[in-house]
């Protein structure tokens, strides 16, 4: 891999994980993570880690590129599948409450 160190880094590069590897392997844990006890954090966070491999940096292949892309893709999915769970649950307690009140 070959980068512009006179370049200024892209908004998504992390130098924590300076390589498209690091990054992965970064996700791997979460994902791990995430099969053992799913929770909205753990989403973000792999949403989050999902999307810095996306950075020019990172592009090493073609396979790094469109693997970033689907897990973007993939992440995103399960962190809008957590929200939209936490939106059905608010409803259901606030209906549960008003007609407790009735």
């Amino acid at each position: 891999m070959q980068v512009d160190y006179a370049a200024p880094a892209s908004h998504l590069y992390d130098p924590d994980l300076p390589t498209a590897n690091a990054v992965l392997v970064s996700l791997s844990c979460v994902a791990t993570r995430y099969a053992a006890n799913p929770s909205q954090d753990l989403a973000l966070l792999g949403c989050s880690l999902a999307q810095t491999l996306t950075a020019p940096e990172y592009a090493e292949s073609g396979l790094i590129t469109n693997a970033a892309k689907q897990l973007l893709h993939d992440w995103q999915a399960l962190l809008q599948a957590h929200q939209t769970f936490a939106m059905q649950q608010a409803v259901t307690e606030f209906v549960a409450q008003s007609t407790t009140l009735q």
